[in-house]
């Protein structure tokens, strides 16, 4: 049961983290394409994809979908411990 924690904990730090750095490129290369940035696209655009349908960005340039990612990514997080916990 601890093996399972451990991987749903990695697994959402991970994810925040690739979510952090894809907010930190887009403020210093917005505009900038290589190996590593398509990576990281690839893997949290599945993420934030949902929340910006959720919330449109319409007009405004500020995008709150990582926000709300790391909310439910810490939401689900706590859910899955809780039912894990409950099964043991």
């Amino acid at each position: 049961m601890i093996f399972i924690y451990k991987i749903v904990s990695y697994a959402v730090e991970i994810l925040k983290v690739l979510i952090l750095l894809r907010i930190i490129l887009s403020w210093i290369a917005p505009n900038s394409r290589n190996e590593f940035i398509e990576l990281i696209y690839t893997v949290t655009e599945p993420i934030l994809r949902p929340f910006r349908v959720m919330i449109p960005l319409g007009g405004a340039r500020l995008d709150l979908s990582p926000i709300l990612a790391y909310y439910v990514l810490g939401l689900a997080k706590y859910l899955i411990f809780r039912i894990l916990s409950m099964i043991s």
